[in-house]
């Protein structure tokens, strides 16, 4: 499949309609000025090519196209229902794949017959599909974030960092709007480099690196940056002697080089600000972003990069940023991430 920019928005009949999607649509986008919705209950629209994907609780909740609707039927697998058994795993056996199996060290004899899993992934669909015949947008969203509310506990009951990182990266998208408030407006998220070597900032090196916020900056004519968030020392790569680990996977140091060889290279920083352009407008034109951003051109310069840090240990990590010379954004409180310099 060819790789659909954020910023390539051929198909605009799922906003402009009045069809059976905009419901949807406009529900979702209601809930993020709406005082009386939580900020954990909040919904967070993002443009992706000609789809329109919204987020709960930093997980997919809904994707859009002209056709369909969809939610990911992997929300309804969990763990401890399904024998403790991983749901990759059970895919590999529902498969026969016998020697990704083996590498992970489960034999044949071990495996449940074909016919078992299989008929797990079945039911999993048939339970999406049941979601998919709910016509009203206030009843939809309130099952599915139900489905999606057992599958957030039974990660975090597992003390999985990565998910709180992906919760509080989601209200960091919602409340990062207004430009009185904070200093930098989040247009996108988890945006993940494309391998297409006809895309500029593509990279020979690293596969598809994905980074976690893009934002404008309202004090800085609107140039635009790059976020990566960190919840915890644990994923920062810090070591005892107060350097980072150059050798981490997603550490500090990997997140800065990727970034250098892609969103902010010589090469492909104009393609991706082109881009990221396009977003924008399209996000204020169909009421995601505030009116007042109309108009806004974000300005043909290397998008900053930033750290996002919350947890313990706030000094430490930003005494050594600063050691590096790299920007840090110390966000002080989680209910209310506003990104602050």
């Amino acid at each position: 499949m060819a790789y659909i920019k954020r910023g390539e928005f051929k198909d605009y009949r799922i906003w402009k309609d009045k069809g059976r999607w905009a419901g949807f649509i406009a529900y979702a986008n209601a809930t993020v000025n709406n005082p009386e919705v939580p900020i954990d209950e909040k919904l967070d629209v993002h443009l992706r090519g000609n789809e329109v994907h919204v987020y709960y609780k930093g997980g997919r909740i809904l994707k859009i196209t002209s056709r369909t609707k969809n939610f990911d039927s992997n929300y309804f697998y969990l763990k401890k229902e399904h024998q403790n058994i991983p749901r990759t795993w059970m895919e590999f056996m529902a498969n026969d794949e016998q020697a990704e199996l083996r590498k992970r060290k489960i034999e044949k004899e071990q495996c449940l017959s074909v016919a078992e899993p299989k008929k797990v992934f079945a039911d999993l669909k048939a339970k999406s599909d049941g979601l998919m015949k709910i016509e009203t947008p206030e009843v939809y969203f309130k099952e599915a974030g139900k489905v999606m509310d057992k599958w957030n506990q039974e990660l975090l009951e597992e003390s999985n960092g990565s998910h709180e990182e992906r919760l509080l990266q989601q209200k960091i998208s919602v409340c990062n709007r207004k430009r009185e408030e904070t200093d930098f407006i989040v247009i996108d998220i988890e945006f993940s480099v494309t391998d297409d070597e006809s895309v500029s900032y593509h990279s020979n090196e690293y596969s598809h690196p994905r980074f976690d916020l893009i934002a404008v900056q309202p004090g800085k004519n609107y140039r635009l940056a790059v976020i990566e968030l960190k919840k915890g020392i644990g994923a920062t790569g810090l070591q005892g002697d107060g350097s980072f680990n150059k050798n981490m996977k997603s550490g500090v140091q990997d997140h800065i080089a990727k970034f250098k060889d892609t969103l902010g290279s010589d090469k492909g920083y104009r393609e991706f600000i082109q881009e990221m352009e396009g977003v924008l407008s399209a996000k204020v034109e169909f009421g995601i972003l505030l009116k007042e951003l109309e108009g806004v051109k974000i300005p043909v310069e290397k998008p900053e990069f930033y750290l996002a840090y919350a947890g313990p240990e706030m000094e430490r990590f930003k005494k050594a940023c600063d050691e590096i010379g790299q920007p840090c954004i110390c966000i002080m409180d989680e209910q209310k991430p506003l990104l602050k310099l």
